[in-house]
């Protein structure tokens, strides 16, 4: 958690107090007041808050006890490899054009460290770019030709998750070569299966609203989003000067809306809040 983070929380709890539930974009306070959340986990939430079966199946997996170190259905195997994540993966991404297996080979890290340790071992030992999968921002890449990309699973954990999906048959060559394969098995986690299961329905549940949702859910709200932020599909980026964001965050707080505290890191459109939620901060702008 970064410093900025702690400070947005540590604001949330004296204004008004812990929260106490979360329903698709709001948070549900101590003290009985609803806030409008932009920040959305940095995007992990960007589905909305128990929005999906992602809850329900994490529950249900639970349920199972399968919380040993043993294989499952839902993790892969030792960390990494085909399971049903790596299925999930593969339909976001769509089918790799060549190889045998055109399913795509996911390693899963616990931190954003491990995930950049393995992009910079990729891009230093291979001369290859693994490029994040921005969900509606996609700049018309094609991700089936994509030999690396990174996934964030569209579901909220206190300890992060990253997904590195690899082409089959470059990951099959990467085996060949014990040594760089140790170095990159080092940095894998493995994953609990409830928690596996729920990022991967957290991601089919993003394959559908990827069908849903689109510009026009999304501009009705530049009335009062536009003149803090830029926006480019459901993602806002700040026009407020960097230093002067900490203190746009605190005002927007004292609005009841949450915007991602840090300035690199866009706040999102809330997806089915009214237009209403924002009339405390168009009643007291903040002006720069």
């Amino acid at each position: 958690m970064s410093e900025n983070e702690k400070i947005l929380i540590a604001k949330i709890n004296e204004l008004y107090g812990s929260v106490r539930r979360t329903r698709d974009c709001f948070l549900y306070t101590q003290k009985n007041v609803r806030l409008t959340d932009l920040y959305q986990s940095g995007g992990r939430a960007i589905l909305g808050w128990g929005k999906g079966g992602a809850v329900t199946v994490f529950k249900n997996v639970l349920e199972r006890k399968l919380t040993g170190a043993f294989d499952t259905d839902f993790s892969p195997k030792a960390g990494f490899g085909k399971s049903r994540l790596s299925a999930a993966v593969t339909e976001l991404l769509g089918e790799v054009p060549s190889g045998e297996s055109s399913g795509r080979v996911v390693l899963v890290f616990n931190s954003a460290f491990g995930c950049r340790d393995s992009v910079s071992f990729l891009k230093e030992k291979f001369n290859i770019d693994a490029k994040k999968y921005v969900p509606w921002n996609q700049d018309g890449i094609d991700w089936r030709r994509e030999k690396a990309v990174v996934v964030e699973p569209p579901f909220a954990w206190d300890e992060d998750c990253f997904v590195l999906a690899l082409d089959p048959d470059f990951f099959e060559g990467l085996k060949g070569d014990s040594v760089l394969f140790g170095s990159l098995s080092s940095l894998v986690y493995r994953i609990p299966s409830p928690l596996c299961a729920a990022f991967t329905r957290s991601i089919y549940d993003l394959i559908k609203e990827l069908q849903n949702r689109e510009e026009k859910n999304w501009f009705v709200y530049d009335t009062v989003l536009t003149k803090y932020w830029l926006r480019k599909g459901p993602y806002l980026y700040p026009k407020v000067p960097g230093e002067r964001y900490m203190e746009f965050v605190l005002h927007c707080l004292e609005n009841a809306l949450v915007v991602s505290p840090e300035y690199d890191v866009p706040s999102i459109v809330p997806f089915g809040a009214d237009l209403g939620n924002f009339t405390k901060l168009k009643r007291n702008p903040f002006e720069f």
